[in-house]
């Protein structure tokens, strides 16, 4: 058998310096040598397992989100168009009253007279304005005198339109104070008057009703010059605006 060679390389097995031998591992021990490296995961692995989304769910999901959508849009159009043409309330003016045959009895308290009155309705809307039933009424302070009715009418947007109320008392009563008090007030050369309308007025939009609304207009404090015992007055003071409720 050949002799080795000490300087002769070492092949086959693992080369043991100087004939010693190391005792191998105890079990359960880690791997004495360098593990690999860790692997890139294969980028082209697709996963097969991945569920698809339910097409009824995508689709209820998207009509709601669509509804909500169109929902904001016509509230906010609706909104815009209530702004430009929301409806304001007309105005009412006193332009003219007169009263003639005006007698107060203190025997009976009872009053007499007739009594003129002109107004002046002023549309500010840019909508047009029907009004049906018309009620008007005068009185002195809280006292009742007379009551009409107004014939209908119509008024275009941003119109002025003229009606006129004609009130009549024939021995209507009233308080033995307040008949005292006219005649007082006749005395010192006035007389003041309160009229009162009520009106059901329609807000119209081309041939569509827009809204709908009852009008109370109240004229307070009407000051009628008499001259001497005359039964005879018209305003002074020229015309007065009137309070406008709904």
């Amino acid at each position: 058998m050949a002799s080795s060679d000490p300087s002769r390389p070492a092949t086959g097995y693992p080369f043991v310096p100087n004939g010693i031998h190391y005792p191998p591992p105890p079990p359960g021990s880690a791997y004495p040598y360098q593990a690999p490296p860790p692997q890139p995961a294969n980028p082209y692995y697709y996963n097969t397992n991945q569920p698809y989304p339910n097409q009824r769910t995508t689709l209820l999901r998207r009509l709601i989100a669509a509804l909500i959508i169109i929902t904001v849009i016509f509230f906010t159009i609706l909104f815009i168009v209530w702004l430009v043409i929301r409806p304001h309330l007309p105005e009412f003016r006193v332009t003219s009253l007169s009263v003639s045959s005006f007698n107060v009895s203190s025997s009976s308290s009872s009053v007499s007279g007739n009594w003129n009155a002109r107004f002046q309705v002023y549309n500010p809307n840019k909508l047009k304005i029907s009004y049906g039933y018309i009620q008007s009424s005068i009185s002195y302070k809280s006292e009742f005198l007379s009551q009409t009715r107004i014939p209908p009418f119509k008024q275009a947007k941003r119109n002025v339109t003229d009606i006129n109320a004609e009130y009549g008392a024939m021995g209507s009563y009233i308080a033995g104070r307040a008949v005292n008090q006219i005649n007082g007030d006749k005395g010192r050369g006035s007389v003041s008057f309160n009229l009162k309308i009520v009106a059901d007025a329609v807000y119209r939009v081309g041939g569509f009703r827009a809204r709908r609304r009852l009008l109370r207009v109240f004229c307070d404090d009407l000051a009628v010059g008499f001259s001497g015992n005359g039964g005879s007055g018209n305003l002074t003071g020229g015309a007065r605006r009137c309070k406008v409720y709904s």
